[in-house]
C-alpha cells in the first residue's frame, strides 16, 4: 500500500489535490491511503514521531514555515520519500531540488501535469523496491537485501561490513571494489567512496562536511581533497532522472 501525505494550509487545496490523486489512481491497481495536514507543524510532528510516507504532496508557502524547510526536516528521517511540491510561486524551485524533490508544480496545475509528476514518483518507488543485491555472509548463508536499505559498507581487513537502515550489520567476504562493481550494474552512480575503506549510499547521506559525511547519525570520514569531488558525485546522483 502507498501511504500519501497532503500538506497545504488551504482546506480547498487539500480537497483539490486529493481529488487529483484519486483520479490518477482510478485505473491503477495500487492500494492507497491518505493523511492530510492543514498545518505544516502538525505534519512535522507526525514525521518526528516516526510516520513514514511514500509520497508527500507539499505546499511551499504556508504560515510559519516554508514547505522547503518542512522537506528538510523530512529528509532527516527518510531519504526515500518522494516529494512533489505544489505551489503558486516558482521562487523556491531551486531550493526544492536541493531536498531531492521529485517534481515542482505551479498551481493551478492540470491533471496531465499532476499525472506526469506522480508517474515519476511511482517509477522511483518501484525502482527502489525492485533493486536488490545478493550477499554471501561470513559463517555461511546468503542474504538478499534491498539496495535502498543499505546505508554504507565498511571494510575491516578481508571482511566487508554492511550497515543497514534497520541498524543490522551484516558481514561478507568481498573487497570494496568487487561490491562497487556489482552495485554500479544495479544502481549506477548511487554508491561512492568518501574515504579508503568506505562505500556509502548517496541516497542516505544527510550531511556533507569538509572532513566527513553523515549517514543516520554516523560520521564517516571524508578524505582530504575529496570534498569537492564527492559533492559533485552527490549532486549528479540526486539530480539524475534514473536514481534508484
Amino acid at each position: 500500500m502507498l501511504h500519501i501525505a497532503i500538506c497545504d494550509d488551504q482546506p480547498d487545496q487539500i480537497r483539490s489535490i486529493r481529488r487529483s490523486s484519486e483520479i490518477y489512481f482510478q485505473k491503477k491497481q495500487d492500494l492507497v491511503s491518505y493523511e492530510t495536514f492543514d498545518n505544516a507543524f502538525a505534519f512535522v510532528d507526525a514525521i518526528d514521531q516516526g510516520t513514514v510516507f511514500d509520497i508527500v504532496l507539499l505546499d511551499v508557502c504556508m504560515p510559519g514555515i516554508l514547505g522547503t524547510d518542512v522537506a528538510r526536516e523530512l529528509r532527516k528521517y527518510n531519504s526515500g520519500t518522494e516529494i512533489i511540491f505544489l505551489t503558486t510561486s516558482d521562487e523556491f524551485a531551486v531550493d526544492a531540488f536541493t531536498v531531492k524533490a521529485t517534481d515542482y508544480l505551479l498551481k493551478p496545475f492540470t491533471q496531465s501535469q499532476f499525472n506526469k509528476a506522480m508517474d515519476r514518483a511511482i517509477s522511483f518507488i518501484r525502482q527502489r523496491n525492485s533493486a536488490k543485491i545478493v550477499l554471501r555472509l561470513v559463517g555461511g548463508g546468503i542474504c538478499i537485501e534491498q539496495i535502498a536499505q543499505i546505508l554504507y559498507f565498511e571494510s575491516r581487513g578481508h571482511i566487508l561490513r554492511v550497515h543497514l537502515a534497520s541498524g543490522t550489520v551484516l558481514e561478507t567476504r568481498k573487497s570494496g571494489q568487487e561490491i562497487k562493481d556489482e552495485l554500479d550494474k544495479i544502481a549506477p552512480g548511487q554508491f561512492a567512496s568518501p574515504n579508503k575503506g568506505y562505500l556509502v549510499n548517496l541516497a542516505a547521506v544527510h550531511v556533507i562536511k569538509t572532513d566527513y559525511v553523515e549517514i543516520a547519525g554516523q560520521e564517516i570520514p571524508l578524505g582530504k581533497r575529496k570534498y569537492r569531488m564527492f559533492q559533485e558525485m552527490y549532486f549528479q546522483f540526486m539530480f539524475s532522472s534514473t536514481r534508484i
